[in-house]
C-alpha cells in the first residue's frame, strides 16, 4: 500500500523533564475529522527493533525540531531545520497505566521552555477501514499548537495548577464554560457532555465521508451514461450509414440524394428507414442495363446472402457490411 505520510501535531508532551524520555501512549486519535489514526503496540515493538538497531549501526536516530521544518507544506513555517537532539532509543513501557514507546533523547541544544508539547511526524502504510496504521516515525517536532492536547506532562515548563506530586490539574471551571455547561455540572456531566461532542465529531466525519461517496457515485453514473449515450449514437450512425450504402448500391437512391436521406434518418430514424425501404429502382439509364443490388459484376445483394448462408445467425446488416468493405468500387 502506498505510504501515507500523516503527520499529527497531538501527541502532545514537553520535550523532557530531568532527562525522562518522551511518552507516547498506544491509541487512537481522531485526524482533521477525515479519519483517524492508530498507534498499536505491534507496530511500535516493530519502530523500537528498528530504530535501535539503526542506532547501534553508528546512526544518529530520529531527529528532534522545532515544530515540523521537515514536512513540505509546514516548512515555511519554521526557519530552524537544524535538529536540537536525536531520539537514540525506544522502548514499550507503562506509564500511569498506559502502554506506549518511551523514547529517549540526546539533545544537542537546549530548546529552553519555549515548547510545551512534542509532535511526532509519522508515516502509516497500513489501513484498517478509514483508520490508518502508523508504522514509522520521521522525525519528532516541538510545538505549541497541538490540534490534540491530551498528553501533557507535569513540569514547571507547563504553565498551570500544579498539585502536590507534580502533575497538572486541569480548570474545572474552565472546562464547564467551554463546553457551556453550568456551574453546577458535575463531573458526570462533563464527561457526558465531552463523550456527546466526540460522538458529534464522529458522526459529522462519517456523514461527510457518505457524502462523499455520494458524489462520486453520481459523477459515475453520470460518466457512464454519456459513454452509453455516445456509443448509441455511434451504433445508430453505422446503422444509417449501412442503410444508405445498400439503397445506392441497390440503385432506390442516387449518390446525390444521400445526404437528404441521410438527414430523414436523423430526424426519425424508424420512419426513415420504412420510406427508404419502400423506394423503387431509379428508373436511369445505368438502372435498366443493370440489375437493382449490381455494380458491373458485382452484385452485392447475392453476396450477402450468400455470406448469409455460408454463416447462419449472422443479419443481412452485417452480411452487407462486410460485402461492402470488400467492394468499395461498387459505391
Amino acid at each position: 500500500m502506498k505510504n501515507l505520510k500523516t503527520p499529527l501535531y497531538n501527541t502532545a508532551h514537553p520535550m523532557a523533564e530531568g532527562g525522562k524520555p518522551i511518552f507516547i501512549p498506544f491509541g487512537e486519535w481522531d485526524y482533521d475529522g477525515t479519519c483517524r489514526q492508530r498507534l498499536d503496540r505491534a507496530h511500535g515493538a516493530a519502530m523500537a527493533n528498528e530504530l535501535n538497531a539503526r542506532v547501534a549501526r553508528g546512526e544518529p536516530g530520529i531527529p528532534v525540531y522545532a515544530g515540523h521544518p521537515d514536512v513540505p507544506q509546514l516548512a515555511a513555517r519554521y526557519p530552524d531545520k537544524g535538529a536540537f537532539g536525536w531520539v537514540t532509543k525506544i522502548e514499550l513501557v507503562n506509564e500511569g497505566g498506559r502502554d506506549g514507546l518511551a523514547l529517549t533523547v540526546e539533545w544537542d541544544r537546549d530548546p529552553g521552555r519555549g515548547f510545551r508539547w512534542f509532535s511526532p511526524y509519522w508515516i502509516a502504510n497500513e489501513r484498517d477501514g478509514n483508520c490508518h496504521i502508523v508504522a514509522e516515525i520521521a522525525s519528532i517536532g516541538l510545538v505549541n499548537n497541538p490540534n490534540i492536547p491530551e498528553f501533557r506532562l507535569a513540569n514547571e515548563s507547563q504553565g498551570g495548577e500544579q498539585n502536590k506530586q507534580g502533575t497538572s490539574t486541569m480548570d474545572i471551571e474552565s472546562i464547564k464554560k467551554a463546553l457551556g455547561l453550568p456551574p453546577e455540572a458535575t463531573e458526570e456531566q462533563i464527561i457526558a457532555a465531552i463523550e456527546a461532542g466526540v460522538k458529534a465529531v464522529e458522526e459529522l466525519a462519517t456523514e461527510r465521508t457518505k457524502a462523499e461517496a455520494a458524489e462520486a457515485e453520481k459523477a459515475q453514473a453520470e460518466t457512464e451514461k454519456d459513454e452509453a449515450k455516445a456509443e448509441l449514437a455511434n451504433e445508430r450512425a453505422a446503422h444509417r450509414s449501412l442503410l444508405l450504402d445498400q439503397a445506392i448500391a441497390e440503385g432506390r437512391i442516387s449518390v446525390a440524394g444521400r445526404a437528404a436521406w441521410e438527414k430523414r434518418l436523423t430526424d426519425d430514424f424508424a420512419a426513415g428507414r420504412a420510406a427508404l425501404a419502400n423506394e423503387k429502382p431509379l428508373k436511369t439509364e445505368s438502372a435498366v442495363k443493370q440489375t437493382p443490388g449490381k455494380s458491373g459484376a458485382v452484385d452485392l445483394v447475392a453476396l450477402a446472402n450468400e455470406r448469409m448462408a455460408k454463416r447462419p445467425g449472422m443479419t443481412y446488416t452485417a452480411a452487407f457490411a462486410e460485402v461492402m468493405k470488400e467492394h468499395p468500387e461498387v459505391k
